[in-house]
């Protein structure tokens, strides 16, 4: 199979060997001022009169057209500041769309964006956007393609209507951009404009849909001369207040009614030089406004939530890893690991409490003492990223009716990682490290059971482009882990879910006792190629079983060897009915070390936008029978069934006052009819520029026919190596809606409402157990021999005397939830900003496994909630343009 791969890629690098270069020769004058430039939106300055940037090219609707309407750029500078001013001419001025929203929404309007690569690096860059209500975003670019909006820069922007055109001026402070200084400069820059009505964006340098990259294109800014730098040191405190209101009991002997809290920190960020930037923290708050999303997980897998924490999310690209080259990353079910999953630091505590007890208070965080920062990027394109934090020991106090004690539940604990990456020969080749730790202060014997003392990941990725134009690029990585504990620890470490090292029936691996450490790797190599509209997309990846990036990283997988191809086609100039299409068909399979086949899937992407804007995309798989490691959770193999699947959904128009989107899933295994349906529904309504209204509810109803109990020792279950291997039919109905409602006051003043009511409710029935391995036969229980007492189910297995009956908590569940969560933001001045919040939780758990919406509603009402209400006030001091 692999030999016949490569020659098929082979085939194509000739028959496709094809590129072409839409880099244009553009250059902008940043024209330096001497006077005061006052941030009002209206061009009176004399600087504006300089001549401007104008021809702009549209990408939509109509690729490579001149604009409909004309559009001029300035750009000017001081020692401290760069500034961008614009006049964008509109022959119909009372159709500008001008809606407010908070910073950073995602929205539909009229927009303005600069992109700046102040690097020159072809890869990097900042961008800032404003509309013509004054709402403002930013946000970087990277890897020449991707945008991430998560940055926040500290900046202004003002802007005008007339009756001819609505106008804009914009002041970026140096200190908010990294590049290298010299004394005359040469920054890359790109405009562009989007304008509503006609779903128009237009580009001073328009790449092509067919092409590839973003920043590589830019123009060059020149005129950058003789700007003294200024020391860079920011400095941003606040102060949190918390009042919270928890459901608890009257006798909890922990619950207080001063449930208030006052806290005060600060951060500190130093310029190293112009490109690199120290941010320290003293006492930092790492509250995050939004809460996640309610999930009913019956995986033995944890789930993957973003990160939403301001420290961790600035810079967070530098520490990205593995993915540079290449504008697609297709993984199909084996994508790069995370090796910085930052939400471990400051985790909830994981030790398992080792006694009974009455009432606990245990806390929902482990604080973080300190962290740092090191980011940047040098001037012979060399990357650093260096963050280092500790978290400190955490204790629970346990009521166990005679004493209150207390047991540790959160060591004293370091983590720490460095990312480094060069590029050479103008970004066309690179080569970076990654290196992260853990190491954990282990005194306690019963955390030493459940955690590593020491955990370890080392890497080295790359990419090189194979031809001139840059349209095939090869990228790739390898990853080493090493992991450190006591015997218990290793012990629990091998039978956790990625490995299930006491399967019965493997012959690569074997569990061991008497372990204290454990290393493995992790590789894998992509053909991409990256322009025109033919597609191609390949990959090959291994991951040893004992490889484990979990401690501070994010863990899919381990034990697999997965390889893929995706063939596509773009259409992207408009026809009698599409304005674009693009189709893809994928292959890929996976193995494990003994060769066992635990995937071979055929699929099928599909993407279709008409002449009216209306967006449609259709996926479809087919999956041919192979072998599960998991069905079992640390038994023998078992057959997953031939398996498929079909999804649909249909959006509107975005520039509508009312949008929908509406889609739904469909998933059988015929063989043993199980199946799953998902329908979901998400409306926005417009009513106002300044209110925006969504509400996504969704039903899924899934039929599992083994789904997984509970495992049970039986010497006489000689079939299934002395184990019982108990599975039930499963009916699985999830009833969800995210609400948000977003009001916009001001572009600096808005109030943000989010609330997400959850039911899913689970009934089992026809309980069987796996009858062999590498089978999906089972061995059903007769009615006669199942008993239900206690809310607990005994099972005889065979009515007669030799098998030994067990019995099992009543695995039907009914889990009603509430989240809902309100925020009031606003800017009080550039970088100071006040959150007034208030969050709203319900939960409740019953086993009756039945879906009444009405009986769930009430119940969830009733119930006690939590109420947290907190004000948070952060003010931010450039104290390098104070010395």
């Amino acid at each position: 199979m692999i030999k016949n791969r490569l020659k098929l890629i082979i085939t194509l690098l000739l028959l496709v060997s094809f590129g072409f270069s839409t880099k244009v020769d553009k250059t902008v004058i940043a024209y330096k001022s001497k006077n005061e430039i006052t941030i009002d939106g209206i061009l009176n300055e004399d600087i504006w009169k300089n001549k401007p940037v104008s021809n702009f090219i549209q990408k939509e609707p109509n690729e490579g057209e001149k604009a409909t309407e004309k559009t001029n750029v300035w750009v000017a500078y001081d020692d401290s500041y760069i500034y961008v001013a614009a006049k964008l001419f509109d022959s119909k001025p009372n159709l500008i769309d001008k809606k407010l929203a908070r910073k950073d929404a995602s929205f539909n309007s009229d927009l303005f964006f600069v992109a700046i690569d102040s690097y020159d690096d072809n890869r990097t860059g900042f961008y800032f956007s404003i509309n013509p209500g004054g709402s403002v975003g930013d946000g970087t670019l990277y890897n020449d393609s991707n945008i991430d909006d998560s940055w926040n820069g500290i900046w202004e922007a003002k802007t005008s209507i007339n009756n001819k055109s609505w106008d804009l001026e914009i002041k970026i402070p140096l200190s908010q951009l990294r590049y290298n200084k010299s004394d005359k400069m040469i920054w890359g820059i790109n405009f562009s404009r989007n304008i509503f009505r006609n779903n128009e964006s237009d580009f001073y340098i328009m790449v092509p849909d067919s092409a590839s990259g973003l920043v590589s294109h830019f123009a060059d800014l020149t005129g950058l001369e003789e700007i003294q730098q200024k020391k860079r040191i920011e400095i941003l405190p606040y102060v949190v207040g918390k009042t919270q209101y928890l459901d608890h009991e009257d006798n909890d002997p922990f619950y207080t009614d001063d449930q208030h809290q006052l806290k005060i920190g600060g951060n500190l960020k130093i310029g190293l030089g112009s490109n690199l930037t120290l941010d320290a923290t003293f006492n930092p708050d790492f509250g995050q406004v939004e809460a996640d999303p309610a999930v009913m997980n019956l995986s033995a897998f944890e789930t993957f939530f973003r990160e939403k924490r301001p420290f961790f999310i600035e810079g967070q690209n530098i520490f990205q890893f593995g993915m540079g080259g290449a504008n697609n990353n297709w993984g199909f079910n084996f994508g790069v690991p995370e090796l910085l999953y930052s939400r471990r630091i400051g985790r909830k505590p994981q030790g398992n409490i080792d006694v009974d007890y009455d009432y606990i208070d245990k806390p929902n965080a482990t604080r973080i003492l300190g962290a740092g920062k090191l980011t940047g990027k040098t001037k012979n394109n060399l990357s650093i990223g260096l963050l280092s934090a500790i978290t400190e020991r955490t204790f629970a106090s346990i009521d166990n009716g005679n004493e209150i004690i207390k047991q540790e539940i959160e060591p004293l604990t370091h983590y720490g990682a460095f990312r480094s990456k060069k590029e050479y020969n103008n970004s066309r080749q690179s080569l970076g490290v990654m290196f992260t730790s853990v190491n954990r202060d282990l005194s306690d014997s019963l955390l030493s059971e459940q955690l590593a003392n020491n955990a370890y990941t080392f890497g080295v990725d790359g990419w090189t482009f194979l031809d001139k134009e840059k349209v095939w690029v090869l990228t790739g990585n390898v990853i080493g882990s090493h992991i450190s504990g006591t015997k218990d620890y290793m012990l629990n470490f091998q039978e956790s879910p990625h490995r299930y090292f006491q399967r019965p029936d493997a012959k690569h691996f074997s569990l061991d006792s008497n372990l204290t450490s454990m290393s493995g790797w992790f590789s894998r190599i992509m053909l991409n190629k990256q322009k025109g509209n033919f597609y191609l997309n390949t990959a090959i990846g291994a991951v040893s079983p004992g490889f484990s990036n979990n401690d501070l990283g994010f863990q899919w997988m381990a034990d697999k060897i997965n390889n893929h191809l995706v063939l596509g086609y773009r259409w992207y100039k408009p026809g009698k009915i599409f304005r674009r299409k693009m189709i893809h068909f994928v292959y890929t399979e996976d193995y494990d070390f003994e060769l066992n086949n635990l995937a071979k899937k055929f699929m099928t992407f599909n993407f279709f936008q008409f002449m009216n804007y209306y967006d449609m995309q259709i996926q479809a798989g087919y999956f041919l029978e192979s072998y599960s490691k998991r069905l079992t959770r640390g038994g023998p193999l078992t057959t997953i069934p031939k398996t498929i699947f079909a999804d649909i959904s249909l959006q509107s128009d975005r520039r509508k006052k009312i949008v929908f989107d509406c889609g739904v899933e469909y998933g059988r295994q015929n063989q043993i009819n199980s199946y799953g349906n998902e329908y979901k529904f998400e409306i926005e309504w417009k009513p106002s520029s300044r209110l925006n209204i969504e509400i996504e509810p969704k039903y899924s109803k899934n039929v599992e026919s083994l789904q997984w109990i509970d495992k049970f020792e039986d010497e006489l279950a000689t079939e299934t190596y002395g184990v019982r291997y108990v599975f039930g039919n499963m009916t699985q109905e999830t009833i969800s809606s995210q609400i948000r409602i977003n009001w916009t006051f001001t572009p600096k003043l808005s109030l943000e409402f989010f609330a997400q009511p959850y039911i899913s409710v689970g009934k089992y029935d026809n309980f069987k157990e796996l009858a062999k391995p590498k089978s999906i036969e089972t061995n059903k229980y007769d009615v006669d021999n199942i008993n239900y007492e206690n809310e607990e189910y005994i099972i005889d297995p065979d009515g007669d005397d030799p098998a030994e009956s067990f019995t099992f908590e009543d695995p039907n569940f009914n889990y009603r939830s509430f989240k809902a969560n309100m925020v009031l933001r606003w800017e009080v001045a550039p970088g100071s900003v006040l959150y007034l919040v208030w969050t709203n939780n319900k939960s409740d758990y019953q086993t009756d496994g039945k879906l009444d919406i009405s009986k769930n509603t009430k119940d969830l009402w009733n119930s006690d909630p939590d109420n947290i209400f907190m004000m948070k006030f952060s003010y931010w001091l450039d104290v390098g343009n104070l010395l």
